[in-house]
């Protein structure tokens, strides 16, 4: 008869319930390491472009890239930041993979989180 019927249908609604809450945890913890990572790629751009003349060298841009990846913390060991140009604007290539809590063969599929893009930012003269 009607047994355990209502059952099934509770235990595909709490299934459902927690599939919809993963992935939004998921996509929340996604975006906020990329806008971290992001806002810390920014700030290193800026320092870089305020750097007064002359004192832009290969040190200064190692010391400032050194300091974004540490105020990262874990997430600066898989972020690639480098210089691409220098001339009347700096321009900083930022990567990261972004994370993610789901199973690695359902989160291979989209990179929630992933960051691939280059910062430009003026130079200012410094008189």
């Amino acid at each position: 008869g009607e047994r355990a019927s209502g059952l099934i249908g509770t235990l595909f609604g709490v299934a459902a319930v927690l599939v919809v809450l993963g992935l939004c945890a998921n996509v929340c913890v996604g975006l906020w390491t990329r806008s971290t990572v992001e806002a810390v790629a920014q700030d290193a751009a800026r320092d870089l472009a305020a750097t007064p003349a002359g004192r832009l060298d290969a040190r200064r841009v190692q010391d400032v890239l050194g300091r974004a990846r540490d105020r990262l913390g874990p997430a600066g060991q898989r972020t690639e930041l480098h210089v691409e140009r220098i001339d009347d604007r700096l321009a900083l290539r930022v990567r990261h993979p972004g994370v993610s809590l789901l199973p690695r063969m359902i989160a291979d599929v989209g990179g929630i989180g992933a960051l691939d893009e280059v910062i430009n930012v003026g130079i200012e003269e410094r008189r």
